[in-house]
């Protein structure tokens, strides 16, 4: 198999591999240590407006599975509510290169990959002390958001928040 052929077929199986991982999300969260969920019943969100340049209907579909999740872990809206909950989103973009060929016949290939994050905090409203954090990162398409995405991501990083009424917790680093 000439060298060309070889390299052209394991860069498209990396591609592939890579592509295949990039469809699952980075999931991190912490819990403020000493944090004891046993008491929080209720939540009320902080930030009633998307974040800055965030698309609206990508937003309020946030929420909801925010509340969804948190309706299965024994939360209602509340207002005040005993958890104060904020969302943000953002992107970063990075510039990938890849090096194909030989010395005198060399090529680069460029690849521009945007990540999104979305952020949820967790807040004590009487002590507004920071409880709970947690991130998702994905590669995704900023021009076109895929909603049944978004609720797939918002669903696995919700998974991890403490239930209501719960034990306390141990701090957690995913």
């Amino acid at each position: 198999m000439p060298r060309r052929l070889f390299l052209t077929c394991v860069a498209g199986v990396l591609s592939i591999a890579v592509s295949a991982y990039a469809g699952r999300p980075d999931i991190s969260t912490m819990t403020a240590p000493g944090a004891s969920f046993a008491g929080y019943k209720t939540y009320a969100w902080v930030n009633q407006t998307p974040p800055g340049g965030m698309n609206p209907v990508e937003f309020q579909q946030i929420q909801a599975d925010i509340s969804a999740a948190l309706a299965k872990k024994g939360y209602t809206q509340g207002d005040p509510g005993d958890l104060s909950l904020i969302v943000s989103a953002g992107a970063s973009q990075q510039t990938q290169f890849q090096e194909w060929g030989g010395w005198l016949n060399r090529e680069v290939d460029t690849n521009v990959v945007t990540t999104g994050r979305l952020s949820v905090d967790a807040f004590d409203t009487k002590t507004k002390q920071a409880v709970w954090h947690g991130q998702a990162a994905e590669t995704i398409n900023p021009q076109k958001p895929n909603l049944r995405n978004i609720d797939s991501v918002v669903t696995k990083l919700m998974d991890k928040f403490p239930a209501g009424g719960g034990a306390p917790v141990a701090p957690a680093h995913h």
